[in-house]
Order: C-alpha cells, then structure tokens, then sequence
C-alpha cells in the first residue's frame, strides 16, 4: 500500500524535523547565560497532517499537533474526517491507531475530484483534491554503456506519453534489490540476507530542466512537463553497473518508480528536499515546508504511478 509507505518515511523524517526544534534549546539550557528564542523558531500550534491519495489504494491520513516546543507533536486521537468522492456521500475514516486514520471502502479513479472535509476540537477546514491522470510507461530498454570518469555503467531508458489536460508533475526514483552473501574460508555460501538500496539518478540528456531543488539530492528526480506537455517523451539516465564477478553482492532486481503529483504533493517534495540538504549544510538553516493544511502543516494530495521491474540473472 503505497499511501501508508510515504505516511510511514514523512513521519520518520517529521521526528529529525522536530529534533532540529530542539537541539537549539539544548545548546541554550547548556549555557551559563539566557539567550532568548527567536520569533522565527517559534512553532504555532495547528495540526499536522499527511494525506496521499492514490487510486485502487485505501485512504490513509496520518494527524497530529503541535503542542510545545520540547515535544512538537502529539498524535491528534479526537478528528473527524470524511471523504467524498465525486457527487458520491462522504465516507468517514475511522481511526485504527492513535493518530492514524483509514478507509479500505471507497476507491478513487484518476481524475476524480475527492473533498475532504477535517474537523477536531480546535481546528476545521475542507480542501478539494482532483486525482492526476494515469501514467503508463510506453517503451522501456536498458543499455550498457561507459562514460567519460564513471566507468561502465548500466543505462535505462523510458518513454511515457505526458497528459494535455493539465500541467503535470512528476517524480521519479529507483531502487535496487541487493542479496548480501556470508561465505566460508573454502568461499561457500552459508547464509545471505537481502534488502533494496535507493540509487543514484543521473543523465546528461533529460527532458526537463534541472531545478535548483533537484540539486539537493540525486536519490529522486521532481520535474515539471513546462518542455514537453502532452507529447510522447523518453527520459534516459544511469547508475553504476553492478560488477558481475562480485561474489559478495549482487543485483537481484531494479525497479523505477514514475509518479504523477498533484501540485500541492510536488510543492511539498520540492521543499523537503531543500530542508533535507540544509540539516547537511552548517550555513543554511532548514527553511520552512509548503504544504497545504490550513493553519497547520503537512499535506493533502494525491498521485498516480507506474513500475518498471528489471530482473537481473
């Protein structure tokens, strides 16, 4: 279930966010002198909300709020929130852990229209999401090839048609299953476990053009359709081919990920990003996230994706 996954890695990345919170207070308490917080590290209280819709999936919302500073978030245990789909009744989601609500019952389409509707004891609001367009790939093909500085490196390339009906955007990732062997002085295998590693994205002829967010990391790809709408286009990049005389490790699968996003969904991936890279920098200070929770924080949209599955002997 696609939804609850990027549920699960926002509220993993939403405890480092709160620890950024935190870490200053702690290098204040430690000092013999009182130096007072600035406004701008002050966090309002509201709710924090995580929302992807998807269709032929169930819906899921993650929700929280803000509380204090020495412990921002808290799970919000007393909403009500209903989802109505085209001219169809609102549905209720109903909570099945401390802050995490879920209906397996209703199941959107691409390019339908969804109103959800939140309520709590301290905040409301209603926002309207329309589901983008399918996605499908329509040609794909790997490649080997070396270049200059890298190496030999093994290629993919896909083709998708864009959709005309609106400005689409995209994010694309992939990862690789890796088998990790254990061998014995004679070099027999006696145990292996196995796990999927993010991979790195590159390409020198891309059918976009490289925003500065996209610069922060090379583990995902956000990009706009502003240089190809509604045309058939072929995206081509690469990654490192897996040595195959390496005993230890190899490469069972490859699979490459393309998501459609709603706008609200991309803004927000787009800022994270730039948030992400701050926490590295020892000069740049984590900037604030664009979401769409009214008063609050987080997001509510929704995506379409496709799969592209290479298995490897």
């Amino acid at each position: 279930m696609i939804g609850q996954k990027h549920i699960e890695n926002l509220d993993n990345y939403r405890f480092k966010k709160s620890w950024l919170i935190v870490a200053p207070l702690i290098l204040i308490l430690g000092c013999s002198r009182e130096i007072p917080l600035p406004k701008s590290a002050e966090i309002a209280n509201g709710p924090v909300i995580h929302m992807f819709l998807q269709p032929d999936s169930s819906i899921v919302a993650s929700c929280s709020k803000v509380v204090g500073i020495l412990n921002p978030f808290e799970p919000e245990t007393n909403a009500s929130i209903t989802i109505g789909i085209n001219s169809n009744l609102p549905v209720a989601l109903n909570m099945n852990s401390a802050g995490i609500y879920s209906n397996p019952i209703p199941k959107l389409k691409a390019r339908d229209t969804a109103v959800i509707k939140y309520q709590s004891t301290t905040d409301s609001f209603t926002l309207e999401q329309i589901i983008p367009s399918n996605i499908v790939f329509t040609k794909t093909d790997t490649l080997t090839e070396p270049i200059a500085g890298i190496g030999i490196t093994q290629g993919f390339k896909i083709q998708f048609q864009d959709s005309a009906i609106d400005q689409n955007y995209y994010r694309i990732q992939a990862k690789r299953l890796i088998r990790k062997y254990s061998r014995d002085k004679n070099n027999n295998v006696i145990d292996s476990t196995e796990y999927w590693e993010t991979m790195r994205i590159d390409g020198n002829d891309l059918p976009f053009v490289r925003n500065n967010y996209n610069n922060y990391t090379e583990q995902e790809i956000l990009f706009r359709d502003e240089t190809f709408n509604g045309v058939l286009t072929t995206f081509h990049f690469y990654n490192l081919r897996p040595n195959p005389n390496n005993n230890l490790e190899k490469t069972i699968r490859v699979s490459i990920t393309l998501e459609n996003l709603s706008k609200p969904v991309y803004d927000y991936y787009n800022t994270r990003a730039a948030h992400l890279w701050s926490q590295k920098s020892i000069t740049q200070l984590p900037g604030p996230l664009t979401g769409n929770i009214p008063n609050g924080y987080g997001v509510i949209g929704a995506f379409t994706s496709c799969n592209w599955v290479i298995k490897y002997q």
